[in-house]
């Protein structure tokens, strides 16, 4: 037995503490207190492994010092054994209720008091050794956690970037083009102030334009700042999801223009109001968009809609293209990470399954409607998810 494991002997008879000493010499570190007070004040230095525990003492008995001990947060794992001259069956529950594991009778002998130590310690030591290898796993635990989160967080991120880049020549043209239209108005401006008289309702209107021009450029510019930033320790806002779809449209009208696609937006209540990360729910959008625009590039009748509703206790937010729906076989695979139908090069299979997990994030699912006859995905949130948040946090 270890010489590290400590043996607690409580009895004010000095010849049974003698006893006991003898009994226990040579394989635990032991120590004695005559009274329930002393052993109360030892227990805390000495943090027993095991507490051989007389009944009747004076002042505080074995049963009130044994619930102590039980309820001591240090001493989670010793072991009590009582002691004690009652044999009554009464006696020995009542014990037992205190928290004792187990209950000797005087006189005892010297045999089993040595034999039922060496159990009690050795199941002592075996239960610590295996709330240091809980504590050890619990450890790892924790850190493979935070390490898969910093790659799911990495990876959430990639694919926003990847839908960036899908993104990327639509945006550039988007912010190139009110550029131009600022440099001919410039220059139009230094020809009218060198005239004489000077057109100033003119000049007012083409600064106007300017201005209009930049805002313009500054609201592409601040959603693809917002966008591009990492949201996944953003706190749950309310926000109107008119809000959310305008936002993501200010990213995406470029690719809709090229493609010649009809944007459609349903009749969105403005007070319909979604608890949620508004940057990682306007990445779906725009993952989901960006795979309509797509799919339905090829055929002769392009249009998109987008319409959210309240139904029961839940919000759907749907996105709707004119394409003719998606087959079984792919819907069984589309949520899968790098499952694409996409050309090589042209999409990395992430989209839709770091999509999905966004919304579990959020209480909600991302499913493709089987029952519509054109391809259509429908986000689905609780209406009362900040109260679900409490409740589970």
């Amino acid at each position: 037995m270890s010489e590290s494991q400590k043996v607690l002997i409580v009895d004010d008879e000095p010849r049974n503490l003698r006893i006991i000493l003898e009994t226990l010499d040579g394989f635990a570190e032991a120590k004695v207190a005559s009274s329930g007070e002393e052993a109360l004040k030892v227990v805390d230095e000495f943090l027993p492994d095991l507490v051989l525990l007389d009944i009747m003492m004076p002042g505080i008995d074995g049963y009130e010092v044994c619930k102590k001990i039980k309820s001591h947060p240090g001493l989670n794992l010793t072991k009590v054994i009582l002691v004690s001259g009652k044999a009554m069956l009464n006696e020995r529950l009542k014990g037992y209720e205190a928290g004792a594991d187990d209950y000797m009778t005087k006189p005892f002998a010297p045999e089993e008091l040595h034999a039922k130590a060496k159990v009690f310690l050795r199941l002592a030591r075996v239960e610590k050794e295996l709330e240091e290898l809980n504590q050890s796993l619990e450890k790892k635990v924790e850190e493979r956690t935070q390490q898969l989160l910093e790659a799911e967080s990495k990876l959430i991120n990639s694919a926003k970037m990847a839908a960036l880049g899908e993104m990327a020549g639509g945006i550039a043209h988007e912010v190139n083009t009110p550029l131009g239209t600022i440099g001919l108005l410039g220059d139009q401006i230094e020809e009218l102030v060198t005239e004489d008289p000077i057109d100033r309702t003119t000049i007012i209107g083409m600064t106007q334009g300017i201005s209009e021009t930049v805002r313009r450029i500054t609201s592409i510019v601040q959603g693809l700042r917002t966008f591009s930033r990492d949201a996944s320790n953003d706190r749950f806002d309310s926000i109107a999801i008119k809000r959310i779809i305008d936002d993501t449209l200010t990213l995406c009208q470029e690719k809709i223009k090229y493609g010649n696609i009809r944007m459609q937006i349903g009749n969105i209540p403005p007070d319909l109001v979604l608890s949620c990360r508004p940057v990682q729910i306007s990445q779906v959008l725009v993952n989901v968009i960006n795979n309509a625009c797509d799919a339905i590039l090829p055929l002769s009748e392009r249009w998109i809609k987008i319409d959210a509703e309240k139904k029961d206790n839940f919000i759907e937010l749907s996105v709707t293209d004119s394409g003719s729906g998606i087959s079984e076989e792919v819907r069984n695979k589309i949520f899968q990470p790098f499952f694409t139908t996409k050309e090589i090069g042209k999409g990395t299979g992430l989209g839709l399954s770091i999509s999905q997990g966004i919304l579990k994030a959020h209480h909600g699912t991302l499913d493709i409607d089987p029952n519509c006859r054109n391809t259509r995905f429908v986000l689905r949130f609780l209406s009362n998810l900040e109260v679900s948040l409490q409740k589970s946090a």
